[in-house]
């Protein structure tokens, strides 16, 4: 929330009552209104990478990665293995590099210029640039926790350090060879370092590594169909960010349907009559499992320099997705509203009178918020009614405020990638 501009309380003209301004919790992995919100935001700036890649001549391919898994192993474990141990500095404990990492790492893929021998490794050879990576998890009844990482990678590129960072030099296609070395590379790598954590976590053959290509267009009338599209016609953005749309599949269940369960179950719900699978005791469990697992994990992650190289802005940070949460907000359609001071909603809330101010809202009575704000404790004075054009004003302030975050984070990053 905005200590100075507070929180605007408006009705649009379907009658639903929005809240501007309004700080959201921002955890993708356990808040099922601001995951929506932010992976929608991130879908649509993966769904950009992509499209931006493949009109400048690169190739993109889709990978799934996954891990063998069963009952009786632990989410944190198989998190460990595919995405990395976590750093705790209060603990003396340094991260440690899961599967994932040790794919564009080594010899092999780097090469050496300084030899004959592979001079320019497979990373050379495919023209690679740099990743985005999303990680999905489910929860079978029999097989346990499911994490899994899917990614889009870019290659058929040559890039070199400029004065304003790494640049592009020129793409190219890469040839047949060079994609089924990367494959095999990253297929051997992954195989290799799961086996060597937990040999249980072996993947086979078949699934441990998929690979797919986004189809390309020769046709400028049929770019938009086909650019952004995976060949079985899904968005790459929605299909790699959108982890908060998906169903389970399998007899599996998404965390977000455990806790629908979880919430029907202790709402009186009869087991048999609630979605999912799982008694409310085991349900609890293996939700506080889940979020001791992702605490402190990304769960969109993009190779350092690759949105500079494509024309985009924007970072991985918990702070940039508190941006898309601003962002997905809107003061278009409002045909009234109220603007409440900061100390005064803190004391609406602390009264639990926020759902009141929602519902007086959506009535249609806003002076019903002054009075339920000053029954809260606030003082007369703290609620004043807006016009729609004072509510537009209000939020384009505070965007315009949120555009001057965004620039100065950019400038870090620029001073960030000068030093490295």
């Amino acid at each position: 929330m905005d200590p100075d501009a507070g929180v605007i309380v408006a009705r649009t003209a379907e009658g639903t009552a929005l809240a501007l301004g309004l700080l959201k919790c921002g955890r993708i992995w356990l808040c099922p209104v601001c995951s929506a919100k932010i992976r929608q935001g991130r879908a649509e700036e993966v769904s950009k990478a992509a499209v931006a890649w493949i009109e400048l001549g690169g190739t993109v391919l889709f990978v799934t990665f996954t891990a063998r898994h069963a009952a009786a192993h632990k989410l944190a474990d198989l998190m460990d293995a595919i995405q990395g141990t976590r750093a705790d500095a209060s603990k003396g404990i340094t991260r440690k590099p899961g599967a994932y990492q040790r794919l564009i790492t080594g010899a092999a893929w780097a090469g050496d210029k300084r030899r004959k021998v592979n001079p320019e490794g497979i990373r050379g050879r495919v023209g690679f640039v740099g990743m985005i990576r999303a990680t999905e998890i489910t929860l079978g009844d029999k097989s346990g926790w499911h994490p899994h990482i899917h990614a889009l990678v870019f290659v058929g590129g040559r890039t070199f350090k400029g004065s304003a960072g790494i640049e592009l030099a020129e793409t190219f296609e890469p040839s047949t060879a060079a994609l089924a070395e990367l494959e095999g590379h990253f297929r051997g790598v992954w195989t290799r370092h799961l086996a060597k954590v937990d040999p249980e976590f072996t993947p086979s053959d078949e699934h441990g590594v998929v690979f797919e290509t986004l189809a390309k267009s020769q046709s400028p009338d049929a770019l938009a169909k086909y650019l952004a599209k995976l060949q079985e016609g899904k968005d790459p953005g929605a299909e790699l960010a959108r982890a908060d749309m998906k169903n389970g599949r399998y007899g599996n269940v998404t965390p977000f349907q455990l806790l629908g369960r979880i919430g029907d179950l202790m709402g009186g719900v009869p087991e048999e009559e609630a979605d999912g699978f799982g008694t409310l005791d085991w349900g609890l469990t293996r939700w506080a499992e889940y979020e001791a697992a992702t605490k402190g994990r990304r769960a969109i992650e993009w190779s350092r320099y690759l949105r500079p190289l494509l024309g985009l802005d924007g970072g991985d940070t918990e702070e940039d997705d508190l941006d898309f949460l601003f962002e997905q907000d809107g003061a278009s359609g409002i045909v009234a509203g109220a603007a409440v001071t900061t100390e005064a909603w803190h004391k609406v809330t602390g009264r639990a009178l926020d759902l009141a101010v929602t519902e007086a809202v959506e009535a249609g009575e806003l002076d019903q918020v002054a009075v339920l704000a000053v029954a809260a404790g606030a003082e007369a004075g703290a609620v004043r009614l807006l016009s729609p054009e004072e509510i537009t004003e209000a939020w384009e302030a505070t965007l315009a405020k949120l555009a001057e975050r965004r620039e100065a984070a950019a400038a870090r990053r620029l001073i960030e990638q000068a030093g490295s």
